[in-house]
């Protein structure tokens, strides 16, 4: 019976910049995307099949808050070179904070075909074990040699592939493979959190770039995300989103604004957009909030 993953997906706020691209192996499948986020994009997503996703083109000042149903990964640099591996029918949701695009190789993981390919049993502690935001300079070389013949109009044979696809997952379902350690670090002195946030409170209607908060308090931008996150529970760029939302939910309360002046006014692109956010962080609607308030 032909393998197939049976991918199911809810996304919001990403759009497709080229066609899809897919090639079937023996023991895989492999995608490559080309998308475009929008500031508070994000989707869940979950797979039959174990899915490998690498990230080989990054650009755009963005992170990604990523979980799955186990575990609670945080948020992360969404940046090129990571891997995330997530188990056969395990959810996995993502949130990114600011615009992007990405480039991205999904691999959809036959485990019967494999274990015939490696001539071995694959360790089911491992097989069943999410790995986020990880890196390893083996498996992201071998992601972009198989991108590389998805793009090509002239694809190597197939035997290329299942090489490169037996390669990949020896390196990958490895025994005893460590991931790479999270450092950790401290929350912001308060007097910094305080000149922040009033900072970002002040400013919210337009676009902050991290460097200038990093500035405020004399801290590396890396520095300043980490310990803001620390101390707050979130990244800069989403407390931003609520100052706004704050902003929008004083402008609501005159009945005669338009919710599209209201969403100018309080930095979102349009009406779209700040109802987007707004119902993601309040849990209903702008004008939902308004009849709520005005009642």
């Amino acid at each position: 019976m032909t393998f197939h993953p049976q991918m199911t997906s809810r996304i919001e706020g990403i759009s497709l910049l080229d066609d899809l691209r897919f090639r079937r192996w023996d023991a895989a499948i492999t995608d490559l995307w080309h998308v475009e986020c929008e500031e508070q994009a994000g989707g869940t997503y979950v797979s039959r099949a174990p899915l490998l996703v690498s990230i080989l083109e990054c650009i755009g000042n963005t992170e990604a808050q990523v979980r799955t149903t186990r575990h609670n990964i945080g948020t992360r640099y969404q940046k090129q070179g990571c891997l995330y591996y997530i188990p056969a029918g395990m959810e996995i949701s993502s949130e990114f904070i600011g615009k992007c695009r990405l480039r991205h190789l999904d691999l959809h993981l036959d485990v019967n075909a494999l274990e015939n390919s490696l001539g071995s049993t694959i360790d089911r502690t491992i097989l069943q074990t999410p790995r986020i935001g990880f890196c390893d300079p083996r498996i992201m070389t071998i992601t972009r040699l198989l991108a590389e013949n998805l793009k090509s109009d002239f694809p190597d044979p197939q035997q290329y592939g299942e090489g490169l696809i037996t390669a990949l997952t020896s390196a990958l379902f490895q025994p005893n493979q460590i991931d790479e350690p999270q450092r950790k670090r401290g929350k912001l002195a308060p007097h910094h959190l305080r000149k922040s946030v009033d900072y970002i409170e002040q400013n919210c209607g337009r676009t902050i770039r991290l460097d200038e908060l990093a500035q405020l308090t004399g801290l590396s931008q890396s520095y300043f995300c980490s310990a803001f996150r620390e101390s707050t529970g979130m990244p800069p760029q989403k407390w931003q989103m609520k100052a706004r939302v704050e902003r929008a939910k004083d402008m609501l309360k005159d009945n005669s604004a338009p919710l599209a002046s209201v969403a100018l006014r309080t930095g979102f692109a349009d009406q779209a957009h700040l109802t987007r956010v707004f119902r993601r962080i309040v849990g209903t609607t702008p004008g939902a909030w308004r009849k709520e308030q005005l009642a």
